[in-house]
C-alpha cells in the first residue's frame, strides 16, 4: 500500500464535519491521526466509521515495512485496533468484515499475543454460531485446532463444546452426544490442567462443562414427565387403588431422584447461567409431582393416602417453590437467563397466586384494578 494512501482513504471514509481537522495531520505522523479519528468516532458511538479508520491504521501499519519505523512509534496500537475493529463490526452483524479483522490479528499475532489470537478465533465461531453459519464455525474451529499439535486441556473442551453445538443444530443427535460425553471425560480426566491458567477463559471451560451436563440430564428429566399418573378412574376397592399408585409411585420417585441428580451435577461447574437452568428444571419437575397428586382420587383408607404423600398436604410444593426461588434469586444477581428467570417466576404464580402475583397484576395495564371492591350502590358503610 503506498505510504499516503492511509490518510486519503481515511479521508473519504470520515463525516464532511471532519475533513478540517486535516490540517493535523501535517504536525503529526498521518497514522497517528487516522487512529485518533477512529477513537474519536469510537467515543462518539459512530461505530461504522471508526471500525473504518481502525482497519485503514492496521493495514497500513502490517502492509507498510517503513511504518513501524517511523518517529514515535506510531503503529504501537496495530493489536488493539485490529481486536476493536473486530469487535465493533461484529457488533454491527457484519460477519465477512469481523472475519477477516479477525483472521489478520491472528496471521499477525498468534506467537506474540497467543492468548488474544486464541479468544479471538473463538469468537469468531460463536459469532457465525449465533448467525447459523454452521460451515464457517466449524471452518474457524478447524483453523484454531490446527494451531497446536496436542490442544491444551481448556481449548479441547471449548472446542468439543462448540463443536457439539453445531453437531446439535444441524440434527445430528448421535454426534452431539458423543462430543458432550468426551467434554464430561475431558473435564474429569484434565481436572488439573483445566485448574490451571491458560489462555482460554475458565469461564468458557465451565458453561462447556455446565452445558454438557445439562444435555447429558435431559433425558432423565424427558423420562420423569413421561411418567404417566395410574388410572384410577373406576377403581373402588383400596387394595385396587394401592396397587396401581403404589407402582407408579416408585417408578416416578426413582425417576425423579435420578434426573434431579443429574441436575444438581450442573451446580458444581459454577455456571451462573446454567445453573439457573437447572434450578428452573428441578422446581418443574416438583411442580409436576405437585400436580399428579392433586388428581389423584382419595382411597377409603386415609392412611394409604399418608403413605403416598409421605405424610405432606402438598407432596413436592416446598421443593417447587424453593428452588423456583433460586432461580429467580440466581439470575437477578448475576444478570444472567432473564428467559429463565421468568419462566421461574410464572412457575411460582401457578404454585401460590396470592403470594406470588405475576407482575402484570402490580404494574401496568392491570395495576388500575382497585384492589378492594366498592360497596354497592344504596349500602351506607
Amino acid at each position: 500500500m503506498p505510504r499516503l494512501a492511509p490518510l486519503a482513504l481515511a479521508l473519504s471514509l470520515i463525516p464532511t464535519s471532519l475533513a478540517s481537522a486535516q490540517a493535523e495531520a501535517d504536525e503529526t505522523s498521518s497514522l497517528t491521526w487516522v487512529l485518533e479519528r477512529a477513537r474519536a468516532l469510537d467515543a462518539q458511538a459512530d461505530y461504522g466509521p471508526a471500525a473504518d479508520l481502525y482497519e485503514v491504521y492496521a493495514e497500513a501499519c502490517l502492509d507498510d515495512s517503513t511504518a513501524q519505523a517511523e518517529r514515535g512509534d506510531p503503529c504501537a496500537d496495530t493489536g488493539a485496533a485490529l481486536m476493536r475493529a473486530f469487535e465493533l463490526r461484529r457488533a454491527l452483524s457484519q460477519p465477512e468484515a469481523a472475519t477477516r479483522d479477525a483472521q489478520r490479528f491472528r496471521a499477525h499475532f498468534l506467537y506474540a499475543r497467543p492468548r488474544e489470537a486464541l479468544q479471538v478465533g473463538y469468537q469468531v465461531a460463536r459469532m457465525h454460531i449465533d448467525g447459523r453459519r454452521y460451515l464457517q464455525a466449524l471452518r474457524a474451529l478447524d483453523a484454531i485446532d490446527a494451531s497446536f499439535d496436542a490442544a491444551p486441556a481448556r481449548q479441547a473442551i471449548v472446542s468439543d463444546g462448540l463443536r457439539a453445538v453445531i453437531a446439535g443444530a444441524v440434527d445430528r443427535p448421535d454426534a452431539a452426544a458423543r462430543l458432550w460425553r468426551r467434554v464430561e471425560r475431558r473435564a474429569e480426566a484434565d481436572r488439573a490442567a483445566i485448574e490451571a491458567d491458560g489462555p482460554v477463559p475458565i469461564e468458557w471451560v465451565q458453561d462447556a462443562i455446565a452445558e454438557a451436563r445439562l444435555v447429558r440430564a435431559q433425558p432423565f428429566v424427558d423420562r420423569y414427565f413421561a411418567t404417566r399418573p395410574p388410572h384410577l378412574r373406576g377403581v373402588r376397592s383400596d387394595r385396587r387403588w394401592w396397587q396401581r399408585v403404589s407402582a407408579w409411585l416408585v417408578r416416578s420417585r426413582r425417576r425423579l431422584a435420578l434426573a434431579r441428580h443429574a441436575l444438581e451435577r450442573v451446580y458444581e461447574v459454577g455456571s451462573a447461567r446454567h445453573s439457573v437452568v437447572a434450578a428452573a428444571r428441578i422446581g418443574e419437575m416438583y411442580g409436576h409431582q405437585l400436580d399428579v397428586h392433586a388428581s389423584l382420587s382419595l382411597p377409603d383408607d386415609e392412611s394409604l393416602w399418608v403413605v403416598t404423600t409421605g405424610g405432606d398436604d402438598r407432596p413436592g410444593y416446598d421443593e417447587a417453590r424453593t428452588h423456583f426461588e433460586t432461580c429467580v434469586a440466581w439470575a437477578a444477581h448475576h444478570a444472567v437467563a432473564s428467559r429463565w428467570a421468568s419462566r421461574c417466576e410464572e412457575g411460582l404464580n401457578r404454585l401460590d397466586p396470592a403470594s406470588y402475583p405475576m407482575q402484570a397484576e402490580l404494574h401496568g395495564e392491570a395495576g388500575y384494578h382497585p384492589t378492594a371492591a366498592a360497596l354497592p350502590p344504596g349500602v351506607r358503610e
